[in-house]
């Protein structure tokens, strides 16, 4: 029986070659909002397709108003969670409508800088945020970076990373590493989420 390499599960340790400068600069972005309902996640992914680039600005204010509701459906579940955040961010980016079998699955194009934003009381992004498995993802996936906004460090609760273009369609299988606490942090745990990324070509 083949044992797990227990470094591959340590929030800790980033795949370096992810860090790599990508040299070129993305043509979209695409965000994927992340928080916690009462009976489970509500992830909403949504780009600036079909619109000027975000900048910024516009980044942070997506991030304020997606907090704002959340914060004001607290005890709510994950399907009115999903539709109150869904008409707050109404004309401010172009939502996500593809179905995917787990709601952190990405499907992005090109270059595109794709943006990662927690929300969740006591949680936050470990130093891996995210890793690759399967596949070698040199090439494909590069400029790991936390996110930046107006001058501040959005660590640990945001960050990006760049893909490559492909000629063909290509399936990749990554990990999100959070670390999660309770009790004013007195008490934490890693919470590995487990979804994938299909590139396509631009």
């Amino acid at each position: 029986m083949a044992v797990i390499d227990k470094d591959a599960f340590n929030g800790s340790i980033i795949q370096e070659e992810l860090l790599v400068d990508c040299g070129l600069l993305p043509t979209q972005t695409q965000i994927s909002l992340i928080a916690r309902a009462r009976d489970g996640f509500t992830v909403m992914n949504g780009s600036d397709a079909g619109r000027e680039m975000f900048d910024e600005t516009e980044i942070a204010d997506i991030f304020v108003v997606f907090a704002e509701t959340v914060n004001a459906f607290d005890d709510a579940d994950a399907s009115t969670l999903r539709t109150a955040v869904g008409a707050a961010l109404a004309g401010m980016w172009t939502p996500c409508g593809a179905v995917t079998p787990c709601p952190f699955d990405q499907h992005v194009h090109g270059r595109t800088r794709m943006i990662f934003n927690l929300h969740v009381p006591g949680w936050g992004f470990e130093e891996a945020r995210i890793k690759f498995k399967g596949k070698d993802p040199t090439g494909q996936f590069c400029g790991l970076d936390w996110l930046t906004l107006n001058g501040e460090n959005c660590k640990p609760y945001s960050f990006q990373i760049q893909t490559q273009p492909v000629e063909a369609p290509v399936d990749y299988e990554f990990a999100l590493f959070i670390n999660a606490s309770q009790d004013a942090g007195n008490q934490a745990t890693r919470v590995i989420i487990d979804p994938g990324v299909r590139l396509t070509p631009p």
